[in-house]
């Protein structure tokens, strides 16, 4: 028992500690990790602040090329979108169905990931993008590609699985709302 409370007093004052000096990671502290942490990605500052990457990651048996966008204080999170090779469903599905998206209606192939809970506090704009949302994106792509090999989404998630399954939900919700009604 003690050694429980033990830890999670450690953890609080770490986290305590941590949050006492946090603010939003300066852009030039931002490129700078990537540019450490991933040399292989290309960055870019737009004039109105947006920060851009691209760059390779391999997780398991591909190698993607993604994308991440972030301007601070406009975007609440670091947006990751894979380039190449293009997300896709698996057979007999479609682009809806493919789990953990920010879907994009107008064009499915750029849906961004969805990397974490924004209602957890997973990510702060104090967080560093290269230690945090870069190898969330490759975590997605192992599920990613497991998802393609058992047609089950593996990894622990909260809230619907995709677009796809939110809208079976809420179809069958409205069918048996009907039932009762014209009964």
């Amino acid at each position: 028992m003690k050694f429980h409370v033990i830890i999670f007093i450690a953890v609080c004052f770490r986290r305590k500690a941590a949050m006492g000096s946090l603010s939003r990671r300066s852009p030039h502290a931002q490129l700078e990790a990537m540019r450490r942490h991933w040399p292989d990605f290309y960055a870019k500052k737009e004039a109105n602040g947006l920060l851009w990457w691209y760059g390779p990651l391999q997780p398991q048996a591909l190698r993607y090329l993604i994308e991440i966008y972030w301007r601070p204080g406009v975007l609440d999170r670091p947006w990751v979108i894979i380039d190449k090779p293009a997300i896709m469903p698996i057979a007999g599905k479609e682009y809806e169905d493919i789990p953990h998206l920010i879907f994009n209606e107008a064009n499915p192939e750029r849906s961004a990931l969805c990397l974490f809970d924004p209602e957890g506090n997973e990510w702060r704009d104090s967080d560093l993008i290269a230690e945090t949302t870069v190898w969330w994106a490759a975590e997605w792509l192992n599920y990613y590609e497991l998802w393609h090999v058992t047609g089950e989404w593996l990894a622990p998630s909260v809230g619907f699985e995709s677009v796809g399954h939110m809208k079976a939900v809420e179809e069958q919700a409205l069918r048996e709302a009907a039932e009762h009604v014209h009964r």
